[in-house]
């Protein structure tokens, strides 16, 4: 053999010699990427294991130790479907006690924590809420007018797990979280404790919060009172949940995206989420410090409770200056000034708008019912009706707006940042599936086969993705643009208020967030144009038409083939609407759903469900 041929054949074994190392070295490489990842997962799974059984076991201690209530059982059936007057006006003619109406709810959670595992509790107060009720009681012996004189005086209230509370953890359902509480209370439960309301237990919510379903690798899944099989909503879910079954008297909870809105229309009670203005950027743990960071979602704090008057009540507590100034200055937020809930608005005759269709999603039949009576409840009061009119591009970046900002960090890189090895629930395969799918493929592979099989839905939310920083800040702008532009058809019209469904769908099943993310369309809306929105049940799903899809009944699109699959059992959930207003205008909000709520009078015709 000569030389050279000795050379090439030396080469070419070199050459594949080191293709060889290269691939098995980066086979190496990932394997070894994936024993980490894998590692971090059970340590955090173990966390998350010693966090829900420490719970567990703080309950079922409870339970052997607590002395029940000795109130008769029509004046505890009484007090629990009370709202916050009724309470303080049962306290003040004596018939029961502070420390009576707190035991009558810890018992009714200690049912909620064991009645078809309903997964509503991460957290339990009741040593401290007994010894609170039990200073209030002397207080009332001192002074009777004491009840009057503090809004949530000799009230029970919950919160959601995220806000910050002294000797609490709030997890986010993440293990690197778990056992690490609070030293001070945040701004919201300081409030609370200022108005002397107290504070009985914690609820569940999504993991990293940003989904519809309440499920988490420490307290699991949460099931709704109506209906086990289905989901209470994310991300305040547990206290949606917890007010559907009369857990508490109200609680508070915070919305990006529908996350008060959602959990009270799958339960059927009552939400408010108001202008971001007007409640601190503080008051709940941090996910990440990227997730801080996301100026162009505004996270608002507000009521989830049973009637409208409660939320009234809470809403007055969160925007009362005087109470603000008398929490401690350190968790204070210094960027913000207190402006306290007006008297609602003299105007007598409204001018009330509506859709049941936005960027041509179709709600099922249910739905758009719920608007229509509430349209007519209205009109019944004397109040003006017309369709609100979008144009039809607006509508498109508003409806995409919310999901370019989630995925635009670089595929929910946020979220991923915060899970610390941690595998995410299986509700957000496909939203990071979406969100690391390059816009190329989108564009090019995705979109003509979106075409090509008849997939509207999918194509019209396929264009976003991750991006850089340039496009982040064009992005912001268009999206300042449009909601200027979407709070000058309000005003061109004359639109005081606007009704719209509360989601695409009644209570969904488990696990249908991964294929029906964009049926929450119509609460993330509100949250991209800022407006303050509350959300009330109207009805409850009557028959097999309210199940029907207009005009989709053989559609081939994906989303409406998921939709009419979850639909199925639906009968019998409650169905709730929104009731929204231009940026800083809570007030008209508020009095427009006692109106409604005066009319509809849902809580009468509809029973919130006994526990097993």
């Amino acid at each position: 053999m000569k030389f050279k041929d000795l050379l090439k054949q030396n080469k070419r074994d070199i050459i594949r010699s080191g293709c060889a190392l290269a691939l098995s070295g980066g086979f190496g490489l990932w394997t070894l990427g994936k024993l980490i990842e894998y590692i971090k997962h059970k340590k955090m799974e173990r966390i998350c294991q010693r966090k829900r059984q420490a719970t567990i076991q703080t309950i079922n201690n409870y339970k052997l130790n607590h002395q029940p209530c000795q109130l008769s059982q029509e004046l505890q059936k009484q007090i629990l479907n009370s709202n916050v007057a009724q309470i303080k006006q049962l306290l003040y003619e004596e018939k029961m006690t502070v420390y009576q109406t707190v035991l009558v709810f810890i018992e009714r959670i200690l049912k909620v924590a064991c009645s078809d595992n309903l997964n509503i509790i991460t957290e339990i107060n009741f040593d401290q809420a007994l010894e609170e009720a039990k200073i209030q009681d002397q207080e009332i012996k001192q002074d009777k007018n004491v009840i009057n004189k503090y809004p949530l005086f000799g009230i029970p209230v919950s919160v959601k797990e995220t806000f910050i509370q002294k000797n609490f953890d709030s997890t986010y359902g993440l293990g690197v979280n778990c056992f690490k509480p609070a030293q001070e209370d945040g701004i919201q439960v300081a409030q609370i404790r200022q108005a002397r309301g107290i504070i009985i237990a914690r609820t569940n919510v999504p993991q990293v919060a940003m989904t519809f379903e309440s499920v988490n690798h420490v307290y699991g899944r949460t099931k709704n009172p109506w209906n086990p099989s289905r989901a209470v909503g994310g991300s305040s879910g547990g206290e949606g949940a917890l007010a559907a079954a009369r857990g508490s008297v109200l609680g508070i909870g915070s919305d990006i995206g529908g996350s008060i809105r959602i959990p009270a229309a799958f339960c059927g009670v009552y939400g408010f989420k108001p202008y971001s203005g007007r409640i601190p950027d503080y008051g709940e743990a941090k996910i990440s410090l990227a997730v801080e960071g996301v100026m162009q979602l505004k996270v608002s704090r507000g009521p989830i409770a049973r009637c409208v008057d409660d939320l009234i009540v809470l809403t007055k507590v969160l925007f009362d200056k005087e109470i603000y100034s008398k929490i401690p200055k350190q968790i204070k937020d210094p960027y913000f000034e207190p402006q306290q809930l007006d008297e609602f608005p003299k105007k007598q005759k409204l001018r009330v708008g509506y859709f049941d269709v936005f960027n041509g999603f179709i709600t099922p039949n249910c739905m758009s019912r719920a608007v229509k009576e509430t349209c007519q409840a209205l009109e019944s009061q004397g109040h003006e009706i017309v369709e609100f009119k979008v144009d039809k591009q607006l509508q498109s970046i508003i409806a995409n707006c919310f999901l370019k900002i989630v995925v635009a960090d670089g595929g929910m890189k946020s979220y991923i940042e915060a899970l610390h090895g941690q595998k995410f629930i299986e509700e957000y395969d496909l939203l990071v599936q979406d969100a690391n799918t390059c816009l190329g493929i989108k564009k090019f592979v995705l979109a003509p086969l979106f075409k090509l099989f008849g997939q509207k839905t999918l194509l019209e939310y396929n264009n976003n993705t991750k991006v850089d920083v340039y496009q982040y800040l064009v992005d912001s702008a268009i999206r300042k643009q449009t909601n200027f532009q979407f709070c000058q058809a309000v005003i061109d019209q004359g639109i005081d208020v606007i009704i719209c469904p509360a989601f695409g769908l009644p209570a969904v099943k488990h696990g249908g967030s991964k294929e029906l993310a964009f049926t929450a369309l119509y609460t993330w809306i509100w949250n991209v144009v800022d407006f303050p929105v509350g959300c009330l049940p109207i009805t409850t799903v009557q028959n097999d038409q309210d199940l029907e899809i207009i005009g989709q009944q053989n559609s081939m699109d994906l989303v409406y083939r998921f939709m009419k699959k979850d639909l199925q059992g639906a009968i019998g959930l409650p169905v709730n609407v929104q009731v929204a207003a231009l940026p800083n205008q809570d007030e008209m909000v508020l009095r427009v759903m006692k109106e409604i709520e005066a009319v509809v009078k849902f809580n009468s015709k509809h029973p919130y469900p006994e526990l097993n």
